[in-house]
């Protein structure tokens, strides 16, 4: 692979030097601990709705997903429009409700509703369990764009990568992450575009890459009612509609999103966010799907490859040469390193690093609020954490960057690949108790702690079970014992959990007693009122 360009190196740096700046001049908005955990409700719709979208959308996004489209082939281009499709049902489900009731923690609702504070405890483990796998993906993800592009050493990577998030984390809390996740968003979004119309420019126009895509991969564009499928993970609309359910439904439930709905200005500002989250997203996806529908060629194609040769070997190599990462890691990288630009390759490092930095700064927010506020105060009444809020969530916020630094420096692959078990645990664990609550007046206590205790290891024992027995997590767990067939059914990061999850709620809330009237009309009747 060639040296590290001037282009590429230039972009980086203006781009660290950007958020840097950013998180600086936050600090001086930062007045109350309400500022530092929810931006003092001032966000408006189109900087929260690019928030929204940088910090949804994880590394997984930018660095796996081309890989994943071209050995899944089209059918996988609606699990991808699934998030989008999602988005604008989070508006109804959870947005405008959640901003109503104008909370502070994500484990706030679940203490009034159900009328029981000892919830922060159970709703905070679950969370932190998944900020602990997301946080170290984010720093992997930072590291491997660093390394791939700008070949910085991965362990300079990650420390580079850890101390510039909590540089601005730390300084001003959630106001300079929502704005530094808007410009990432930006960022992010614009180099998406810009690689994807460099390579239909390439391959011809948006027929000449149809053709080529179609020459070099005959399977590609069929669907699971072809005799040939594409592949077996995307073979059966079964599978098909598994994967598009399962990110259907995560954005309207997942702590990192659900808080950014309680730094809006009002209900009104809630709705449009979405609708701005909707469109940049949307773009960015369309960037997406058409890199990686090429991406096999390029890479086949790319200086690395030749002729014949086979991507999946180059992308192997690349993991060989670096060290780290699994091969899919390197198909954005690759794609795009066979046009032989570098401004477009460091417009890329810079997009790959603000939705890594997007994502590990989310997710530090909702856990420092969680410790420090709900833990440290509102449970433990911890006198330091009534007096110094701030100062305890930047200790915090420090504290959970480091531990995702630390695992990081030497990532075992299973602990990347569970970030795919958490999206799934936390909401078939604790979103049906968020989406119930708001929408079900019978909604109990008990169903709240049972289904969260319950969903969370048997969808650890199912995933794990999958991934290590039956050979990867989207068979279904039980394939072996009903069908005689690890590969029989497809059940993309054991989806099958979330809807148990709700019909488990269900079940044991008709079985218990009801919460006290009062919590259910002021948490639940009057928050969905006219939303």
């Amino acid at each position: 692979m060639a040296a590290v360009e001037a282009p590429v190196v230039g972009i980086t740096v203006l781009y660290f030097l950007a958020i840097v700046v950013i998180g600086y001049y936050s600090r001086q908005r930062l007045k109350s601990a309400t500022d530092y955990y929810v931006a003092g409700r001032q966000i408006g719709a189109v900087v929260n709705g690019l928030a929204l979208e940088s910090t949804y959308l994880s590394p997984a996004s930018m660095l796996g997903l081309p890989a994943y489209i071209f050995i899944l082939g089209y059918p996988f281009w609606w699990a991808m429009s699934a998030i989008i499709a999602g988005m604008p049902i989070a508006t109804l489900l959870t947005a405008s409700a959640l901003r109503k009731y104008a909370p502070t923690s994500f484990a706030d609702y679940y203490a009034d509703r159900y009328n029981d504070q000892n919830l922060r405890w159970l709703v905070g483990i679950v969370t932190v369990i998944g900020a602990v796998l997301y946080i170290t993906l984010s720093i992997v993800g930072m590291a491997l764009f660093l390394l791939a592009i700008a070949k910085v050493p991965y362990i300079i990577g990650v420390v580079i990568g850890t101390i510039i998030v909590m540089l601005y984390v730390v300084w001003g809390g959630m106001i300079a992450t929502s704005w530094n996740a808007a410009f990432q968003a930006f960022l992010m979004t614009v180099a998406a575009v810009i690689a994807a119309i460099a390579i239909v420019v390439k391959l011809g126009g948006i027929g000449g890459f149809y053709e080529a895509v179609l020459a070099n991969n005959p399977k590609f564009w069929n669907t699971p009612s072809d005799p040939q499928v594409p592949h077996l993970l995307s073979g059966t609309w079964i599978a098909v509609i598994g994967w598009f359910f399962v990110w259907h439904y995560g954005f309207a439930t997942m702590p990192y999103t659900v808080v950014r709905f309680f730094t809006t200005m009002d209900i009104k500002t809630a709705r449009r966010s979405i609708f701005w989250c909707t469109l940049a997203a949307g773009i960015f996806y369309m960037a997406l799907q058409i890199i990686g529908a090429a991406s096999k060629l390029m890479i086949e194609t790319g200086p690395m490859g030749g002729q014949g040769a086979n991507a999946v070997a180059i992308l192997k190599n690349y993991m060989a040469q670096y060290g780290v990462g699994g091969w899919p890691d390197y198909s954005m990288v690759a794609a795009v390193e066979a046009l032989q630009n570098p401004w477009i390759l460091g417009i890329l490092c810079a997009g790959g690093l603000a939705i890594a930095m997007s994502t590990a700064a989310g997710w530090v927010m909702v856990v420092n609020t969680l410790v420090t506020r709900d833990w440290g105060d509102l449970m433990l009444r911890s006198k330091f954490a009534k007096e110094n809020p701030i100062t305890l969530a930047r200790i915090v916020s420090v504290i959970f960057l480091l531990v995702g630094l630390a695992i990081a420096i030497n990532p075992p692959g299973l602990v990347l690949d569970l970030s795919g078990w958490a999206f799934v645990v936390i909401i078939s664990a604790l979103g049906p108790g968020l989406i119930l609550g708001l929408w079900w007046k019978r909604a109990t206590r008990t169903a709240m702690w049972a289904t969260a205790i319950i969903m969370t290891p048997l969808h650890l024992y199912a995933w794990l079970k999958a991934k290590l027995v039956l050979g990867h997590h989207a068979f279904f767990f039980l394939n072996d014992v009903l069908f005689g067939n690890p590969k029989a059914l497809i059940t993309p990061h054991q989806v099958w959990a979330i809807p148990v999850g709700f019909l488990l709620f269900i079940v044991i809330s008709l079985l218990t007693k009801p919460v006290e009237e009062e919590a259910v009309q002021k948490y639940c009747v009057e928050l969905t009122e006219e939303v």
